[in-house]
């Protein structure tokens, strides 16, 4: 594709590790209901934020004033203590999963219960939204580059846990913008090991060194006008960056503007029967096999309709 613009968040930012926090609630109530009915209940835990605390941070290191707060909201049936405590052990254990360096955060769960006439629409086969799921295939080779280059942050993310000598102190959180001219990559670094202006220069000029394959890679373009990126937990969420369902990542794990794509959260949204989950799978699997088949670049777009069948969507194909 010619001018694309492509985005990628990380796994430490606060809109993916939401979304990673409501994908871990919904598998664990998918298995909490089948355990106790014998069926999964009516449930959509899409709507979520994570609040950011605050800190003061600078050369050297800083301190935490306030912990940041995830706020758990959305329809749950049948809600009770038991289910309340599965829901807050799965999103810490996210947490600690992606972002091991924050270990002081409040939970919340605001769900509402869901009436009556609800609670068993979960075990039938119908579209509860009307709604619509996209996909194409193949990725580009700037979409493929944007996903290696993410690959390559994780590296060294990696080898600084591991304590390698070439390491740096790289935070779990980046946003990687590529353009037709640059490739931009937004990441702090550890405050507690950058002592002062010149080491974070020599830090910021040694990554772009490294990632300077992809073309031309400029790493925090805010240090220039004096402005420092750093962290001391890992990621934005210590201070001034919220985190909410729906603002990361789509279900290929890009943010593709320039291709055919939904606006809708896939996260967190029941997977019996919410199309706009479901459909932007299904959307997906169509235009890999479409691609297979004809070797011609495809997007595929399905559209529900509430209360109908879920086979029931309108299918729109278009080929390059």
């Amino acid at each position: 594709m010619d001018n694309e613009i492509i985005e990628l968040k990380s796994s430490g930012h606060p809109d993916t590790l939401t979304d990673l926090c409501v994908e871990a609630c919904a598998t664990g109530l998918d298995q909490y209901y089948m355990s106790k009915y014998g069926k999964i209940l009516h449930y959509n835990v899409d709507k979520a934020l994570f609040l950011a605390g605050n800190a003061t941070i600078q050369y050297g290191g800083g301190s935490i004033l306030k912990p940041p707060t995830f706020i758990l909201g959305g329809q749950v049936s049948e809600i009770e203590e038991d289910l309340c405590s599965m829901l807050e052990t799965r999103i810490r254990a996210i947490v600690a999963q992606y972002l091991p360096n924050l270990k002081d955060f409040r939970v919340e769960i605001r769900c509402n219960n869901v009436s009556g006439n609800l609670a068993d629409i979960g075990g039938k086969r119908r579209c509860n939204d009307t709604s619509f799921g996209v996909g194409y295939a193949p990725f580009s080779q700037t979409e493929l580059m944007v996903l290696d280059i993410d690959h390559e942050l994780m590296r060294m993310v990696w080898m600084h846990r591991a304590s390698k000598d070439d390491s740096v102190p790289l935070g779990e959180l980046w946003k990687i913008m590529c353009t037709p001219r640059h490739i931009f990559i937004s990441a702090p670094l550890y405050a507690q090991e950058i002592k002062c202006k010149e080491q974070y220069e020599d830090v910021k000029t040694t990554i772009e060194d490294r990632l300077s394959k992809y073309g031309s890679v400029v790493f925090n373009p805010d240090f220039v006008e004096g402005f420092p990126y750093m962290t001391l937990i890992g990621s934005s969420i210590e201070c001034g960056d919220d985190g909410q369902v729906g603002r990361g990542n789509r279900l290929n794990g890009l943010i593709t503007p320039c291709r055919p794509m939904t606006i809708e959260a896939f996260s967190g949204k029941n997977r019996m029967n919410h199309t706009g989950r479901i459909y932007q799978m299904w959307a997906q699997q169509r235009a890999t096999e479409l691609y297979q088949k004809t070797g011609k670049p495809v997007s595929v777009i399905l559209v529900s309709q509430i209360g109908h069948p879920l086979e029931d969507y309108e299918e729109y194909i278009t080929y390059a």
